[in-house]
């Protein structure tokens, strides 16, 4: 299956759902039943920001919206908060997307754990500020951490099993346009 079909473009974004999909179902087990201090990382977020980094025609708008908000529901977030602000974040790395296709990892890196601090931050201090009860920062700095130290492993996951990679110079979607 070559990279720039139309039925690539759309199995691709099958398995994003798919994969948020699985997530949040493995989110949801039961698998301690007393709180704890312990914060998950958001794959979610850092698969959107993956994909959209590598290969941005993968995740339109409509279909980060609309897994972020199914993720805001299940998750017992307020709805649509969190998946306001990291569209507005993966919109703003999609739009950067073909300037960092030449750089080295350390640069997406950086910019995909800035994006990640911004969103979770400004996540939190909204929540504060319209006096909703949030994560204590330490579980937030926890959840920042993890997140960013997992986006490597979505990379390489969605590159081995998914063959998600940067496109190459030239290189033309399904639909004609230039990536």
């Amino acid at each position: 299956m070559t990279e720039n079909t139309i039925s690539r473009l759309w199995f691709m974004r099958i398995m994003f759902v798919a994969l948020s999909f699985i997530v949040m179902f493995f989110h949801l087990l039961p698998l301690q039943t007393t709180p704890g201090t312990f914060a998950a990382p958001d794959i979610i977020l850092a698969l959107g920001i993956c994909w959209a980094l590598r290969r941005p025609d993968f995740v339109p708008a409509v279909l980060i919206a609309l897994v972020m908000l199914f993720a805001d529901i299940m998750l017992s977030r307020p709805p649509g908060l969190f998946a306001a602000i990291a569209l507005i974040a993966i919109q703003m790395l999609k739009s950067r997307a073909a300037r960092l296709r030449d750089m080295p990892f350390s640069v997406e890196w950086f910019t995909a754990s800035v994006s990640i601090i911004g969103v979770i931050l400004t996540y939190r201090l909204i929540l504060v500020v319209l006096l909703v009860e949030a994560l204590a920062l330490k579980t937030a700095l926890i959840q920042i951490s993890l997140t960013i130290l997992c986006y490597p492993v979505v990379i390489g996951v969605s590159w081995l099993f998914f063959g998600l990679r940067k496109p190459t110079l030239g290189e033309v979607n399904a639909l004609g346009q230039r990536l």
